[in-house]
């Protein structure tokens, strides 16, 4: 073997060994960047996770949110902010983004002090409260609710409570006149106290009914009135409401008229549609003069029938038209013919129940009409 060759066999030798350690070193690298894929993947997820569960934690609430920097400006903006603010709003300020210099102050109040703060405010005409809360390391996050709604239940809850104390106030303070009057020697006198303790059990009766008006409008608002759907000849329900109130109409001399026709069926509750037609009917009574007329007529289309009501009273202003609808309303008219103001409200929510509507047209001297409509039975 010549010089040559024994240094040909060395220098093979060293880079077999340079080759082996290569692939050693590679199969390591390969091996080291799996790892690192697999731990990046797993980061990636759970980074995704992480958004997720953000964003719905964000976009639960019905407010806008935004979470700012420490300089103020808008870092993240959930949907609703996006459509109250506009789809450009990542990058702006506060103030650029609301236009709303007692929100920024809000916000810069947060971000200098690094403490919560939450004041009302007033955006675009509507109420609002401002919430601000630090974030760790600088930025805050931010929450404008709407205090449009809470503040109109707030008025209905103080409406219906004064209503109900009214409501009440009237017959109790009739039935404690009542009694002391008797107390004070009317008692003595038997016409007198008879006619006396009638007046009582009428006033009670009055109370009797609010109480179950009530009791039915909570329970129907809450959709927890049970309800049995069942095809009914609307005819047929038309007649008994207008039999039982014939007497009455009688007294006033006024004539009832069924124009409904006897082929049409539709998939109501037969007590709670009753109800209804039997209020509408007691009302245009009451408040239909002497020697007037009520009928009650039906037209229907291809899925629904309307039903109406109609009277040759003195009809109904056209400022209470969209009122009468409501609980405890009353028209200066009703004021001393009696009733709780329940009657439509009731109405109103048991038609909306079987799907259909209700709505009243007057022209004021000329009488009233109440239509609503119910489902037809195919």
């Amino acid at each position: 073997m010549t010089l040559i060759d024994v240094v040909l066999l060395i220098i093979a030798v060293i880079l077999a060994g340079l080759y082996l350690r290569a692939r050693r070193e590679s199969a390591a690298l390969r091996n080291s960047l799996d790892e690192y894929a697999g731990a990046a993947s797993d980061l990636s997820d759970r980074l995704r996770q992480t958004e997720a569960r953000a964003a719905a934690l964000t976009n639960g609430p019905p407010h806008p949110v935004l979470i700012v920097d420490a300089a103020g400006r808008i870092l993240y903006a959930n949907t609703h902010a996006l459509s109250s603010l506009g789809q450009n709003v990542i990058g702006q300020t506060v103030i650029e983004a609301t236009r709303a210099h007692e929100i920024d102050a809000v916000v810069q109040e947060v971000l200098e002090s690094h403490q919560s703060n939450e004041q009302p405010v007033t955006w675009n005409a509507r109420p609002y409260y401002v919430r601000g809360v630090p974030i760790d390391g600088g930025g805050a996050v931010v929450v404008l609710e709407d205090q449009t709604e809470l503040q109109r239940l707030g008025r209905v809850r103080r409406d219906f409570v004064a209503n109900v104390s009214h409501e009440l106030r009237t017959p109790l303070a009739s039935i404690r006149l009542l009694i002391e009057t008797l107390l004070a020697g009317a008692k003595d006198d038997p016409e007198v106290s008879t006619q006396m303790l009638n007046q009582v059990i009428g006033e009670v009766e009055a109370l009797t009914q609010l109480a179950q008006e009530l009791l039915d409008l909570s329970l129907i608002e809450a959709g927890q009135m049970p309800m049995q759907i069942a095809p009914a000849n609307l005819r047929e329900v038309t007649d008994q409401q207008l039999h039982h109130y014939e007497p009455q109409a009688r007294q006033k001399q006024l004539a009832l008229k069924n124009d409904v026709p006897d082929v049409l069926q539709a998939e109501i509750d037969h007590k709670l549609i009753g109800r209804v037609l039997g209020n509408l009917i007691h009302n245009a009574i009451k408040f239909t003069p002497k020697g007037g007329s009520i009928a009650v007529g039906a037209t229907a289309t291809a899925d629904k029938v309307t039903l109406s009501v109609a009277d040759t009273g003195p009809g109904i202003l056209p400022e209470d038209l969209p009122r009468i609808f409501e609980r405890f309303y009353k028209v200066d008219r009703a004021r001393g013919t009696g009733g709780t103001g329940l009657g439509l409200a009731i109405a109103r929510h048991v038609v909306e129940a079987h799907g259909g509507r209700i709505w009243a047209a007057s022209t004021f001297g000329q009488g009233a009409t109440f239509y609503f409509t119910l489902p037809l039975t195919r």
